[in-house]
């Protein structure tokens, strides 16, 4: 009975075993799946001398297949895959539509999105085969793939198993000041039916490449809210303000923070001296505003107030950042753009110098 059982097992192994040589590419009964790659356009439709037919036009011409259309991947090379969006998603960046290769337009410094690139490439351990720190131009060396066109993040000295890539990254200029091209291609790609076997060289689509762009502009993504978490947080911790004057001889205070620091925090200030901010201008370096006293109320005496805003009158203001020396000075003003007395400055500086000083 066991032999009897055994002979089945035998027989039913060999058949499916067998499976391989009868149906597919090589068996006896070939796929008809690609038969269109070689379709040929059969002979005319011959009609009979009993017959007559007065409208020979052809209604099924097929039109001749493009230059562009040839180069396009078909048969096996045909990919399925769904179209993949670059995560252009932060305010600095946009997809260059005009490139035929994933590339975004960044808008921020230049040697920050260098040192990210460096840094993602440190951090998943990807070997680079030739690095131009001039070009700023990197080209990676074999990195593993995964089935799907998916980075593994496989290290460098690890073998490689049915398919590989190289990439090649490029920081370029673009036609707007403080705009940079960041670009991302698979510039070679290989594959193997087995360990065992060569390497042959595969076709590279589009969304390959954009895998890549994507796992890059996600860790710029993180860098970015990394930095302005920190800077956020100097911003909420405040910064020492002395008197003195400006290039212009005028009473100003002066400090020695950064100028972007001092730049951001000037609005969280003057909102708490009354102040509202109604307009800003990058290139002159000025905040305008406009201060109107309130009303004294029946709960008013309830409650006190740590700002003589007696210091104010009603209309308008300005405050403007510039440098002297090595320090950043910040000049009040009125609505014609006059530097308030020093009189008046005197007077604020210690409300002035908590505020900017203070975690707000």
């Amino acid at each position: 009975m066991n032999l009897i059982r055994l002979s089945v097992v035998v027989v039913i192994s060999s058949a499916l075993s067998a499976c391989g040589y009868i149906y597919g590419d090589n068996g006896l009964i070939k796929s008809q799946e690609y038969d269109y790659l070689t379709a040929k356009q059969t002979k005319e439709l011959k009609i009979p001398d009993t017959l007559s037919h007065k409208d020979k036009a052809n209604f099924t011409v097929v039109p001749k297949i493009g230059q562009k259309a040839e180069n396009q991947p078909q048969g096996k090379d045909l990919t399925q895959e769904a179209p993949i969006q670059l995560l252009a998603v932060l305010d600095n960046t946009r997809v260059d539509k005009q490139s035929d290769i994933p590339a975004v337009l960044v808008m921020d410094n230049a040697d920050f999105v260098w040192q990210t690139i460096t840094k993602f490439l440190e951090n998943n351990k990807i070997k680079v085969s030739s690095i131009d720190e001039t070009e700023r131009k990197i080209t990676t060396a074999w990195i593993p793939i995964e089935e799907g066109g998916i980075w593994l993040g496989i290290e460098g000295d690890e073998k490689a198993e049915l398919e590989r890539g190289k990439y090649q990254i490029i920081i370029g200029e673009s036609n707007l000041p403080g705009e940079y091209r960041l670009s991302v291609a698979r510039i070679e790609s290989q594959q193997r039916e087995d360990d065992d076997e060569q390497w042959s060289e595969r076709r590279i689509s589009w969304q390959e490449s954009a895998d890549m762009m994507n796992l890059i502009l996600s860790y710029y993504d993180t860098r970015i809210r990394v930095q302005e978490a920190t800077h956020q947080l100097k911003i909420m911790a405040g910064f020492k303000v002395e008197l003195g004057q400006n290039e212009q001889s005028e009473a100003a205070l002066l400090t020695a923070a950064e100028e972007t620091l001092v730049w951001e925090k000037i609005p969280r200030v003057m909102r708490e001296l009354g102040m509202a901010i109604m307009e800003k201008d990058l290139k002159q370096k000025t905040y305008f505003m406009e201060f109107k006293a309130e009303e004294e109320g029946f709960f008013a005496s309830l409650f006190s107030n740590d700002v003589d805003n007696s210091l104010f009158e009603d209309g308008s203001y300005q405050v403007t950042v510039g440098e002297v020396g090595q320090q950043r000075t910040l000049t009040l003003k009125n609505g014609e753009g006059e530097a308030v007395d020093a009189t008046k400055l005197v007077a604020l500086f210690p409300e002035l110098s908590r505020l900017f000083g203070d975690r707000r």
